[in-house]
């Protein structure tokens, strides 16, 4: 479960679909939502397995806490950089609004884990759910089922505690939620 639904695949699928749904009846918000996720989410597996490779963490999911503030603090370089690559090609305001989620998630995950080991895989699905949920309607909130078993996945491997899962999701849940809210 942790490997299928990983902080860089869901979010890549959502925000394809939030993308497409909110420029409607254009396509084009699908290939502006696969090129924002999709670019944001390359960058940071290419940096995991850039590091993995280099002997820097043992797993393309660090958990130790030196390498994975390194991580997270390139992921949300990373972020900032496609965020504003899209800003310079021209991408829909309404786009742009929802492509601060990433690098602010990103950030807030690392802040957070200064203190404690925040679950990113939790944040990240319960972002992505949130996101379908205020975009596309109340009947896909059913996909708080995935942020559960992303939890429980979490929790079977033995990588975060019962407080760091809900960390993770109520933190991607509240990111999300403001982001949105704020926009609107």
């Amino acid at each position: 479960m942790s490997a299928y639904l990983a902080p860089p695949c869901l979010p890549v699928a959502v925000g394809a679909t939030v993308s497409l749904r909110l420029t409607w009846p254009h396509p084009g918000g699908l290939l502006w939502g696969l090129f924002g996720s999709g670019t944001w989410a390359l960058l940071c597996a290419a940096m995991a397995l850039f590091g993995a490779r280099l002997g820097g963490w043992p797993s393309l999911t660090p958990s130790r806490r030196g390498p994975r503030l390194l991580l997270l603090s390139a992921s949300a370089v990373a972020g900032v950089c496609v965020w504003l690559l899209c800003v310079r090609l021209g991408a829909p305001a309404h786009l742009l609004s929802v492509g601060r989620t990433a690098p602010l998630l990103a950030a807030l995950v690392l802040a957070c884990t200064l203190a404690t080991n925040v679950s990113l895989h939790a944040a990240s699905a319960a972002a992505s759910v949130t996101l379908l949920v205020l975009h596309l309607g109340t009947g896909w909130a059913v996909l708080y089922l995935l942020v559960a078993a992303v939890g429980w996945s979490r929790l079977h491997l033995r990588v975060h505690t019962p407080l760091q899962v809900l960390a993770g999701a109520s933190l991607g849940t509240s990111v999300c939620a403001a982001v949105v809210l704020l926009h609107r």
